[in-house]
């Protein structure tokens, strides 16, 4: 009977809220790294130099940096469904906003604003999702979430490009559209999202009372069961397990934020025959691929139960990924070592990001997932700003290498947590 209510329940949270969250994630991830795509024409048209690229794309992550883990306290106190609806308008209003852009400066000024105003978004989704989905679920729930991401560079990689192309209203270049209109589209959603999300289920309309019933008491049962405790924040931050999993958080998103902002023009670069347009289409095979893998890599992580060897692979695969192209001039291989990238980069988030909730929940939860991904943004300026020297200096193999390093040092993470715990099991046995 246990079984066959939490199937039913389970299904009714998933397709109420997961398709919404995958959703919200897409045009996210769109309005994020559009910038790079935008590169192959506004760079041109306003004389930007890789190194001064790679400081406005690490600009976005000053201010995300500063506001993430307030944004997330916010969002524990007055509801998900407010502060994240919040978030999108303000994001997509900013956005639209470097259509009237003139100048690099007037751009690096909107990036800073945009990461301002877009800090607390994925946090509060990873934070969200531990308040309506046990343990079992999670992996699984977190890999769909970025499927989102994927779908997003699926389609939008080819609708900047032709946006980029084939739009030039008002005589206006088409990178500015590009911005305009995906801007437009997250204040739209937006607003749906005030109405639509639910903040916690013993406030779902949409659950029976006793769906609500039995969720709320399984969530609680797992807690109690893990002996986790909502700390204070500023246990939060004093946390070695919380600053364990920001370090390897780190140095995985050095190379997935460069991947993310340089891979159009890194394609671009494999061949003189490639147009705009063929990039963009080049771009749809590696979030193809990573979509289906990572549901597979996070099934089966909640199915097995485990995470951080899980983790580990997916890394690997990013590892591999990235030195192929370094190592070779072939083509085919080429694009199948961005293919590995975010196959890894995608079936890395599942587990991973079941990982906070082990160890933490209510205010801690929140602070903790903010501040591990609050190295995110430190990775993505600090891994932008080197990608910009090295790209501009030594060419785009030598910023594949220092993607590949920066993956290592994950790797060498993941594995010292996971003895770490294995030692803890070994003494509480004891």
């Amino acid at each position: 009977m246990d079984d066959t209510l939490r199937q039913v329940i389970m299904r009714k949270v998933m397709w109420r809220l997961v398709p919404f969250a995958m959703l919200l994630y897409f045009i996210n991830i769109m309005d994020r790294v559009n910038i790079g795509y935008a590169a192959l024409q506004m760079n041109k048209e306003l004389h930007i130099l890789p190194a001064a690229f790679g400081a406005l794309a690490a600009a976005f992550f000053i201010g995300y940096f500063f506001f993430e883990v307030p944004s997330n306290m916010i969002l524990e106190k007055v509801g998900s469904s407010k502060w994240i609806a919040r978030i999108m308008v303000s994001w997509g209003i900013v956005t639209s906003l470097v259509f009237f852009a003139q100048a690099y400066w007037h751009i690096y000024i909107l990036r800073l604003i945009l990461g301002i105003m877009e800090a607390g978004f994925f946090p509060g989704i990873i934070f969200y999702f531990t308040l309506w989905f046990p343990a079992k679920e999670r992996a699984l729930v977190t890999s769909l979430f970025f499927v989102g991401a994927n779908i997003a560079f699926m389609i939008g990689a080819p609708l900047a490009t032709t946006i980029m192309e084939y739009i030039s209203w008002f005589g206006t270049s088409g990178w500015r559209w590009l911005f305009m209109l995906e801007g437009l589209l997250a204040v739209v959603v937006g607003i749906i999202t005030w109405f639509y999300l639910t903040d916690k289920p013993q406030d779902a309309k949409w659950l029976k009372q006793e769906e609500k019933d039995w969720l709320v008491n399984k969530l609680q049962s797992e807690r109690d069961q893990n002996k986790v405790k909502s700390i204070s924040v500023g246990k939060s931050f004093a946390s070695i397990r919380v600053w364990h999993l920001a370090a390897i958080y780190f140095f995985f998103q050095i190379g997935s934020q460069a991947q993310q902002f340089w891979m159009p023009q890194i394609v671009k670069g494999f061949s003189a025959a490639f147009t705009i347009t063929a990039v963009g289409f080049i771009l749809i095979i590696p979030p193809l691929v990573a979509s289906i893998f990572q549901i597979i890599w996070g099934r089966h992580s909640d199915k097995s139960g485990e995470r951080k060897y899980h983790t580990i692979i997916a890394v690997l695969l990013c590892f591999v990924g990235a030195l192929t192209p370094a190592l070779t001039s072939n083509l085919v291989l080429r694009i199948t070592g961005m293919v590995l990238i975010q196959a890894g980069a995608g079936a890395f988030y599942g587990p991973f990001w079941s990982l906070p909730a082990v160890y933490l929940t209510g205010i801690g939860a929140a602070v903790g997932i903010a501040i591990v991904n609050s190295c995110s943004s430190a990775a993505g300026f600090f891994g932008n700003m080197a990608m910009g020297r090295i790209t501009g200096a030594l060419g785009a193999n030598a910023g594949l290498v220092f993607m590949a390093a920066s993956f290592a040092l994950a790797i060498a993470l993941i594995l010292v947590m996971r003895m770490r715990d294995v030692a803890l099991e070994a003494d509480t046995r004891k």
